[in-house]
């Protein structure tokens, strides 16, 4: 026979949920690994509640992987597993991205691994093909630079059948917005900005704004931005939100930055860009890859270049280094740019870490992380 399972009693109930909320606190910042700092406001309500009270450590990233496994960044955190987090496509702040149905028809979601508050899951995201073609005017929309043949492309609303469209680029903006670069094969590099809420039935896109080949968007103090092709910086504007009628939707796009990349002479080389919201600045990668020939022993090279947006001039102006104290994130998904902790600022500051977030192997979606030192 089984032994019989005897019932806790409410005295014999574990006292670490009663830690005194100042004491919780201290607790919380004296632990060193990003891992332990997670794990301590996951462990219970109250918990929670200290370490939202109490300023912790420098928070740093945390580098998460297909099977849910995150690791604090830079290394030397233990990893540890969030089954929650699998198989999610990819980053958003601190938002992971998954996928729900098949290309071109199924659905995205938003969810906060480490958050079991209310709110940690938000509403579905549309499928990039439930389009709804908004009419109204766009102020100030500028074409995109050497591309003309494609400014007459536009979604319709009468269409009878979807289009098999997929989301490119995802970003969470103030007032609960959403906006994404959507584009199918049909259009080749090209995408379509739009913009919804968390639970909306369709993607609201311009069809008085073109085509573009956007690289990247970033929010900036309160701004959307995006980045073409010819590292034009876009601002673009977005109206409506949680009580707008009918919902978000793009209003302006202004080029505010002009820009002037490299003219490269042969084929073999590719060309990178990304934003990312350094909090004083707005600061633009460029990782250039170059392939060499094999017949003449050379590699793949690589070389990043650093600009930041200097909306006055309207123009980018380069930056020769980083400082010690700032390392950046870059990847398709999700940058940052990192304050490293003053005892690690030798070992980690001035580097350009990339992640490989694009090009994974789909079976066992491992990543892999190199790093750049921009400063030597």
């Amino acid at each position: 026979m089984a032994p019989r399972r005897r019932k806790k009693s409410a005295s014999s109930s574990s006292p670490w949920p009663s830690l005194p909320p100042d004491i919780a606190g201290q607790v919380l910042l004296r632990l060193p690994s990003y891992a332990d700092r997670i794990c301590f406001s996951a462990a219970c309500r109250s918990w929670r509640a200290s370490a939202a009270r109490h300023r912790s450590p420098p928070r740093l990233p945390c580098l998460v992987f297909g099977d849910g496994t995150f690791r604090g960044f830079p290394e030397g955190d233990r990893p540890f597993r969030l089954p929650a987090a699998a198989g999610f496509l990819g980053s958003c702040g601190e938002w992971l991205v998954f996928k729900h149905g098949s290309a071109g028809g199924g659905g995205y979601s938003l969810a906060n691994p480490f958050s079991k508050a209310a709110g940690a899951v938000a509403p579905p995201l549309p499928s990039p093909s439930c389009v709804r073609a908004r009419q109204e005017p766009v102020f100030q929309a500028v074409p995109e630079r050497a591309i003309p043949e494609y400014d007459q492309i536009g979604l319709c609303a009468d269409e009878p059948e979807p289009r098999a469209l997929s989301v490119r680029k995802l970003l969470v903006c103030p007032a609960s917005v959403v906006a994404s670069v959507i584009g199918g094969e049909e259009y080749g590099r090209l995408g379509k900005l739009a913009v919804c809420q968390p639970g909306a039935p369709a993607w609201s896109v311009s069809v008085h704004d073109q085509w573009r080949r956007i690289k990247d968007m970033a929010a900036h103090r309160g701004t959307l931005y995006a980045l073409d092709h010819n590292e034009d910086l876009l601002a673009v504007s977005v109206v409506g939100g949680e009580d707008g009628d009918g919902g978000p939707a793009v209003s302006g796009i202004t080029r505010v930055v002009t820009g002037a990349p490299p003219s490269f002479s042969g084929r073999r080389r590719l060309t990178l860009h990304y934003l990312v919201d350094a909090g004083a600045a707005l600061l633009m990668v460029r990782r250039e890859v170059c392939r060499g020939r094999p017949e003449q022993g050379r590699g793949i090279e690589e070389r990043f270049t650093v600009f930041e947006a200097n909306f006055g001039a309207a123009r980018w102006e380069e930056l020769r280094a980083l400082g010690d104290g700032m390392a950046l994130l870059v990847g398709r998904w999700c940058s940052a740019a990192v304050r490293v902790p003053e005892e690690r600022r030798r070992q980690w500051g001035g580097f350009i870490y990339f992640l490989e977030d694009d090009i994974v192997d789909q079976e066992n979606r491992e990543y892999s992380l190199s790093a750049y030192d921009y400063n030597s």
